[in-house]
């Protein structure tokens, strides 16, 4: 059975076997069109009523230019985008490469207006500035470029209601196909090596509830493997990369060489 066929056999009977969310591995084929372009777009946002200068690395980070937290990256609240760092996402009829494009156009709409946005200056679990944007959140879901985004509890109503009119609309991600299930995050368990965790994790958002929970696992992903989660509707794969070679040492999965 041609590779292509098997992959599409395999999420069909997952739906029909499970009901429910299972993942299939697949590996990453396919070349990239060009090399890595970058996705970095200088902007100004008013922050605590502050002017400040800032430079967009994608559709929700950013670093900080000036201010008191200058020089320090951020992670933006209450929408995600999709990741910049090279060609892994594809669900419906996308490619890789297409979605890829698509994304490199999010950091230059968050630096197309000085969006006001609030910070406690609390960090996450990467040592981010944790930031609130709540004007280009909605501005980015209604563009069909960001996703409501709750890793617990509610996403903001506003932020899912504008997701859902452009999934409706077709625009931007939506275009080829809306998953009910979209993986937004790879982790192999072979990254726990040494530690005490017995099991790994992604996160699968569901894209009717904007919620992103933990889909605990022991499955290892060799570096730029396929993984292809079914969930109802188009599946959606996403390739893994360890996170040391999404930006130095890149695999010929990321730079098409």
């Amino acid at each position: 059975m041609p590779h292509r066929a098997r992959q599409l056999f395999l999420a069909w009977a997952c739906l029909v076997a499970l009901g429910a969310c299972s993942s299939i591995v697949t590996r990453a084929g396919g070349v990239r069109s060009a090399k890595d372009d970058a996705h970095e777009a200088d902007g100004v946002l008013v922050i605590n009523g502050e002017r400040t200068e800032v430079r967009w690395s994608d559709g929700d980070s950013f670093t900080f230019l000036s201010g008191p937290y200058a020089g320090m990256g951020t992670r933006l609240r209450g929408y995600n985008t999709l990741e910049s760092y090279g060609p892994v996402h594809r669900w419906g009829s996308w490619t890789r490469e297409e979605l890829y494009t698509l994304t490199k156009g999010d950091a230059a709409i968050c630096a197309s207006k000085a969006w006001e946005c609030t910070t406690a200056g609390e960090p996450d679990a990467y040592k981010r500035v944790l930031v609130d944007c709540p004007k280009l959140a909605l501005e980015m879901a209604r563009r069909g470029r960001g996703l409501a985004y709750a890793v617990e509890g509610q996403p903001d109503l506003l932020v899912l209601d504008a997701m859902h009119q452009a999934q409706r609309a077709k625009r931007g991600i939506w275009e080829k196909g809306v998953p009910a299930g979209l993986i937004t995050s790879l982790h192999s368990f072979a990254e726990n090596k040494g530690s005490q965790y017995t099991t790994s994790s992604n996160r699968v958002l569901d894209t009717r509830t904007g919620q992103a929970p933990l889909h605990k696992h022991t499955d290892t992903y060799e570096t730029c493997q396929e993984v292809c989660v079914a969930t109802g509707g188009p599946f959606s794969c996403m390739v893994y990369v360890p996170f040391e070679q999404r930006y130095k040492n890149r695999p010929a999965c990321l730079t098409g060489e």
